[in-house]
């Protein structure tokens, strides 16, 4: 059997389904090849049997889809059926003293419910903190949708945006998530809060660059926590739908086998055991290693590429991750002011805790105490759990490969129980499971094919960011080999539920092909607006100086 399509995309996670969309609304004929047997990739829902529950395995809060204005561009809350549960609260930091730290979409309520917590001083600062996230969120709203600029280019923006702050700004961006903490704050259990945000991409929070993801968080306020109803499974299903609609095809439990490459050019793709040729163009969100090192004949790859492509890295610090999700048999008691436990929960312990929990994770061990995010889907709306019961989601950062030995089935439910008793710690309550399920980093690779079980593909450190992300040659969405492109987030701006890197890949295609995309009046608007946005922030700035 054969087919032929305009476009074969690989991969069904969010950035290969929100790619697929925009060029199927676009006129093209687009095929998509999913390996798996349902389309997400790392987001992914899970009804139990016999009506005992309903589990989220994956990514968890999905506001960039939202903030991206993709979900408005694809129509998915007006006519796909995605539906948005949002939240004012934020995030809710329990901590293992009985306290919580909550925040906000307002910086200034979250400055008053921290005071009590963390005093005044740093609740002060955190304003200031805010500030500066709002500035940094300004850039990164210019330099998300499309190739990215490098460091000499943004250090321009900045300076062109920021006037004298845009130098502290870079300096900032190029630090730690420990250093931002600290700059900001005493308190060491609100240092560790933001540290975790900058360092939740699998960096520990001593890195240099993760300061910038610490930054995100200051720069989130503004606007709510945002939840598919139903479960995340909901953006996937919505951008299948709108898929459909547009003409495109979503062929699942078809993996990749091949990418056929002669004469310089991407020709078809190997799936399922059929060969889809490909009439215009390949687009890949598998990472950068695997499709050049492992779907492409290596012989029809430049030499210097192929050593560009493996100097790619990731798992280098040993990270990975481990879920632990459950139906608890009671609804707990939760710290926190009234209606944040609704919200998703960083859990990290001290700044000093979680710098001694990726240090122990890199050298194989469990931290004594792991850095948790913890989530109850079913205290927003119904249908997760039998009554009087509740759904609850967990994540955390274990070794990749342990010190003591593999990780068997023994070793991975000691892991379950050391981390659920770190979930009761911080949440300063027994909870009694009906029913418990271990994800392991293992099964996060069997499912997505990720190396590591990243969901990131390849390391988000400051080295493969921006213009070098995945690497430099490969940065802009093509790559030296005619009509073939990449997506996902192993390319810029990288991971998480937004859906950027597959809409910037789509318009790159689409230009490179003639076959629509944004107008040049509609591009200098959305430009302009990115412009008053980030003004507006750092006029917020200098107001505070």
């Amino acid at each position: 059997m054969s087919r032929s399509a305009d476009v074969v995309v690989i991969g069904a996670g969010h950035n290969g389904l929100v790619a697929a969309c925009y060029m199927a609304r676009a006129g093209l004929d687009v095929v998509v090849c999913e390996s798996w047997d349902v389309a997400g990739g790392c987001i992914s829902t899970v009804e139990l049997p016999d009506g005992r529950g309903r589990l989220e395995r994956g990514a968890y809060v999905h506001g960039g889809l939202r903030g991206s204005g993709i979900a408005d561009d694809l129509e998915l809350e007006s006519k796909y059926g995605l539906e948005f549960i949002e939240l004012p609260e934020l995030l809710l930091d329990p901590l293992d003293d009985g306290t919580a730290i909550a925040m906000h979409e307002s910086a200034e309520r979250t400055a008053e419910l921290i005071e009590p917590v963390v005093g005044s001083k740093d609740a002060a600062s955190y304003l200031d903190f805010a500030r500066w996230g709002a500035a940094w969120t300004g850039l990164l709203d210019q330099v998300n949708n499309g190739p990215a600029p490098g460091m000499r280019g943004l250090s321009a923006l900045a300076e062109a945006t920021l006037g004298s702050e845009g130098a502290r700004l870079m300096q900032q961006l190029l630090a730690s998530a420990s250093t931002i903490s600290r700059e900001f704050f005493e308190d060491e259990r609100l240092q560790g809060m933001v540290a975790h945000w900058g360092a939740h991409s699998q960096q520990p929070p001593g890195d240099p660059g993760t300061g910038a993801g610490a930054l995100v968080l200051g720069g989130w306020h503004g606007a709510p926590t945002v939840r598919p109803k139903g479960g995340s499974i909901g953006t996937p299903e919505a951008l299948v739908r709108c898929l459909e609609a547009a003409g495109g095809e979503l062929r699942l439990s078809c993996p990749v086998e091949k990418v056929e490459v002669s004469g310089g050019a991407a020709r078809a793709v190997i799936a399922g055991g059929e060969r889809i040729e490909a009439r215009k163009a390949v687009v890949s969100t598998v990472d950068a290693r695997r499709l050049f090192l492992g779907l492409i004949d290596n012989s029809q790859v430049p030499d210097s590429l192929l050593a560009e492509v493996g100097r790619i890295h990731v798992g280098g610090r040993n990270v990975a991750e481990l879920k632990v999700d459950g139906i608890t048999a009671s609804t707990p008691k939760l710290p926190g002011p009234d209606g944040f436990g609704r919200t998703l929960m960083l859990s990290p312990g001290t700044l000093p805790e979680m710098e001694k929990a990726f240090a122990n994770i890199a050298l194989g061990e469990l931290p004594e105490r792991p850095s948790l995010m913890i989530g109850f889907p079913s205290l927003l709306e119904p249908g997760w759990a039998p009554e009087g019961q509740q759904s609850v989601w967990v994540s955390t950062f274990i070794p990749w490969q342990l010190k003591s030995g593999p990780w068997d089935e023994k070793a991975l439910e000691a892991a379950g129980d050391h981390t659920w008793q770190a979930v009761e710690k911080a949440l300063g309550t027994e909870i009694e499971l009906s029913e418990r399920h271990v994800m392991s980093a293992q099964d996060w690779v069997d499912k997505t094919g990720n190396p590591f079980s990243s969901p990131n593909h390849v390391e988000m450190s400051i080295d493969q960011m921006l213009s070098n992300r995945p690497s430099p040659s490969l940065s802009s969405y093509r790559t030296p080999i005619d009509g073939l492109y990449l997506s996902g987030a192993g390319t810029h701006p990288g991971g998480g539920v937004t859906g950027m890197p597959g809409r910037n890949a789509a318009r790159t295609v689409l230009k490179e092909l003639g076959a629509g995309g944004k107008g040049r009046l509609e591009s200098f608007r959305n430009q302009a607006a990115m412009m008053r946005d980030a003004f507006r922030a750092v006029r917020q700035l200098r107001k505070a100086a």
